[in-house]
């Protein structure tokens, strides 16, 4: 698969405090299952829990579940806003040690000095256990970042990533299911897709499009042998894509993965925070300003209790069940690093 450098992402690493404290406080955590998932595809090939990077953090959202599995842990995202709202709210490693939360991008995490404390010759290199990246992946640099962490991480050690994909309603839960999802589908293809980036793509994709170690990358890519080598120190043949719940399916559990029940209220706030919600918002500022247009956020919610109120069981009711597919991807460096 040929490929070329990512486009980074505009909106998240230029927010503005605000929009930072915003985005962390109406951006829910991942459950318990999805991390104990994580941890597990990790461990179960040998990773140790010892030191954690969560790179693409944001503002802590999955760090905060994850740093207390391991005995040291750092979160780096290239968005300053993003980490100075990180650093506001405690967080704890299984040592009782407290989070460290760095600014830096994909493509230079070999230079996080905060790494240095963990190693035993005072260098990054064959330093960090697991690299999680939740919900961010589409945004790095590639091949680069695989090149840095190839520097990083410990053999044996893993890469393990992974995003969501829409919403779909509980048919079961949910009155005026089919329109109602028909709404949603319509509201993410027609309406936020010209204000998607490549990123985006990769998430409505589930990953399938991500590029790996082993892509076969464009020859005017920035990759010397010493770079070709340490792309070649990860072992394809444990590489793992799990994906789960894709088109509203749910499983013989009865559930979704990533199960919400949220009021309208709440999923109002939430779906804000998207960056093709803000891409939208910033091309029709002056629309909005004069009243010309109506938000496509409060016009897919009047729409949405519009149809619930087409059916009796449906009237009065202000909130949903559902969830979002799922994608997990596990990288693993070989044991005898190359």
């Amino acid at each position: 698969m040929a490929t070329t450098k990512n486009q980074a992402d505009p909106t998240f690493r230029n927010y503005t405090a605000t929009s930072a404290q915003s985005y962390a406080k109406n951006r829910r955590g991942y459950p318990d299952e999805l991390i104990s998932l994580v941890i597990d595809r990790h461990t179960s090939s040998g990773g140790r829990l010892d030191v954690l990077l969560d790179l693409g953090c944001g503002p802590g959202t999955a760090t905060r579940s994850l740093a207390p599995r391991f005995r040291h842990a750092v979160g780096a995202d290239p968005g300053r806003s993003m980490i100075e709202t990180a650093r506001t709210v405690p967080c704890v490693t299984a040592s009782g040690e407290p989070t460290t939360f760095v600014v830096c991008a994909s493509d230079s995490i070999s230079s996080i000095d905060a790494l240095k404390r963990f190693s035993s010759d005072g260098t990054t290199h064959n330093t960090v256990d697991l690299i999680t990246a939740g919900t961010s992946a589409h945004w790095f640099d590639f091949p680069d970042f695989y090149v840095e962490a190839s520097k990083i991480l410990r053999p044996g050690g893993s890469i393990i990533m992974w995003c969501t994909k829409g919403y779909y309603v509980d048919e079961r839960t949910t009155p005026n299911a089919a329109k109602l999802q028909q709404l949603w589908q319509d509201f993410e293809d027609v309406v936020l897709k010209p204000y998607e980036m490549e990123g985006n793509r990769l998430t409505r994709g589930l990953y399938a499009d991500l590029p790996l170690p082993w892509s076969e990358y464009p020859a005017d890519e920035n990759l010397d042998d010493q770079g070709r080598a340490l792309l070649g120190a990860f072992q394809k043949s444990e590489f793992s894509r799990q994906v789960f719940n894709d088109g509203g399916h749910i499983g013989p559990d009865g559930k979704f993965l990533m199960s919400r029940r949220a009021t309208f209220e709440q999923s109002r706030a939430m779906l804000g925070t998207a960056s093709p919600v803000t891409r939208w918002r910033e091309a029709h500022k002056e629309q909005l300003e004069r009243g010309e247009v109506e938000d496509l956020v409060d016009k897919v919610f009047r729409e949405s209790v519009e149809l619930l109120e087409e059916v009796p069981e449906g009237r009065g009711r202000d909130w949903v069940e559902g969830g979002s597919a799922v994608v997990v991807m596990t990288i693993k460096k070989k044991k005898e690093s190359a």
